[in-house]
């Protein structure tokens, strides 16, 4: 089975069959794929951290899930650095009055953080939003570390609890957790959007 084929119909059975094929070295494949998920997003991290918790135990595929997003987000952050955004940030400047190399490390420390928690921005433009506007590498990625880890231990407990437990009460539990996330995203981002709402 070709991974990359089919990527929008991918079930969790189906990456964890493919990773499986490794033997042992499925957990530094799985790795490799969570480092091309956070940079690349081409198949979701949601299937991708509970098939690693599943295949791993919890604590295995968090660590797994959880480093590997945060290495791809620090390969996406530097590649973006790398490139000459001049023309963007200019762009930007002339069409939103905004000058991104003026943002303030603390604000951008906790923007990121609050940004990874609750999933309502996609992941690549938290990376390139903060390598473009000069955020310092640290700040980036002490702020994505901790952002990181709900989402990680969420997605990794989602696996094991669907499909090893079967504990219902605990897997509405996560599912009630993340929908209350996705939802107090949504507000916030609204209101902050639209001061009248």
């Amino acid at each position: 089975m070709d991974f990359f084929e089919n990527v929008s119909s991918l079930s969790i059975s189906m990456v964890c069959s493919y990773i499986k094929t490794f033997g042992l070295l499925a957990p530094a494949v799985a790795f490799v794929l969570f480092v091309v998920q956070a940079a690349v997003p081409i198949f979701p991290y949601i299937v991708l951290a509970a098939a690693g918790g599943l295949l791993f135990g919890f604590k295995t595929g968090f660590l797994l899930s959880w480093l590997g997003a945060l290495m791809g987000a620090c390969l996406a952050y530097w590649l973006c650095r790398w490139v000459d955004n001049n023309r963007l940030t200019s762009w930007m400047q002339k069409r939103f009055h905004y000058n991104v190399k003026k943002v303030d490390s603390e604000i951008a420390f906790w923007t990121i953080i609050i940004a990874r928690i609750i999933p309502i921005v996609p992941t690549p433009i938290i990376n390139v939003a903060a390598a473009f506007s000069g955020v310092p590498f640290w700040n980036f990625f002490l702020s994505s570390a901790i952002g990181k880890i709900p989402s990680a231990i969420l997605y990794t407990g989602l696996g094991i609890c669907l499909f090893q437990t079967r504990d219902i009460k605990l897997t509405l539990t996560i599912l009630g957790f993340i929908l209350a996330l996705v939802l107090v995203g949504r507000l916030a981002t609204r209101k902050q959007f639209n001061p009248f709402a």
